[in-house]
């Protein structure tokens, strides 16, 4: 198994070019076909309340989106001059809705950015990784917002809960597990409890992987009793140094962990790693 097709969510943010470069790296590295996809842009309606009257009609919205549009293929092609990976380039600028998503279909892998409430267009629902990973219907990589390492040739973690969700992301990662020079699945159980269930499933899924070519060890952290789970997990990435987490979305219902909060969320928020996530 390998990523023939990798489409990159792309737009005029302050991440996109870390998020183009990734995208660039394993398409080159997996000899696969890049998506350039626009994240399309349109005037918040808030501008027309907010600005002065005299002033509210000045820009033209037209012209705003075509300027975003060609400044994003523009950023695209010309990285993509330095590159022998073939390529297309995907937009609509004048529309919003599930661009992204109908591209994500198409796609071995979709790489998104993390989201960051401070960029002007963080306010648009395919800028929120949660909605691409529900829809995408495959493996979404989300780029963190600061800069961080190639999720290929180091250590790769697999959050591991026996559910669904987190098998379907583990052979969703085979061809970055390929890459990695070494592998964690990684099981958490609360202080003062027996042994987890998910142990020793964890065992089953290495062997599995072990059919595969593919080594990796079996890590339980003990989650102490006025610690989180994410904080647990998030300071194992740190002192191991990880390249990537591998985990499932959204085990629980998104209004359930929306209300209650969860793993996906406190992970999709705060990693510093990149993130590969199947639903």
């Amino acid at each position: 198994m390998t990523y023939k097709t990798i489409a990159v969510a792309l737009d005029t943010g302050t991440h996109a070019a870390h998020r183009l470069d990734a995208a660039v790296e394993l398409a080159e590295r997996f000899n696969a076909h890049l998506c350039g996809v626009y994240s399309e842009f349109t005037l918040d309606p808030r501008f027309y309340y907010q600005a002065e009257p005299q002033h509210r009609y000045e820009v033209s919205l037209q012209a705003l989106c075509r300027e975003r549009h060609e400044q994003a293929e523009h950023a695209f092609r010309s990285r993509l001059l330095t590159s022998k990976v073939t390529h297309d380039w995907h937009a609509n600028e004048m529309t919003t809705g599930a661009a992204l998503y109908i591209h994500a279909r198409h796609a071995d892998l979709t790489i998104v950015s993390q989201h960051d409430s401070a960029e002007h267009d963080a306010y648009f629902a395919d800028r929120y990784p949660d909605r691409t990973i529900m829809a995408a219907g495959g493996p979404v990589l989300i780029w963190p917002r600061q800069h961080a390492r190639t999720p290929l040739d180091g250590t790769a973690v697999i959050a591991w809960d026996g559910s669904r969700e987190a098998a379907r992301a583990v052979f969703d990662a085979l061809p970055i597990l390929h890459c990695a020079q070494q592998i964690d699945i990684v099981t958490m159980r609360p202080e003062r409890t027996a042994l987890h269930a998910d142990a020793s499933d964890a065992k089953h899924l290495s062997n599995s992987l072990e059919r595969h070519a593919i080594h990796a060890s079996v890590v339980e952290l003990v989650v102490p009793e006025e610690s989180r789970v994410e904080t647990t997990l998030m300071a194992y990435l740190q002192s191991n140094q990880a390249n990537v987490l591998i985990m499932g979305a959204f085990h629980h219902t998104r209004l359930r962990e929306a209300v209650f909060g969860g793993l996906t969320r406190a992970v999709l928020q705060d990693a510093n790693v990149p993130v590969l996530m199947s639903n």
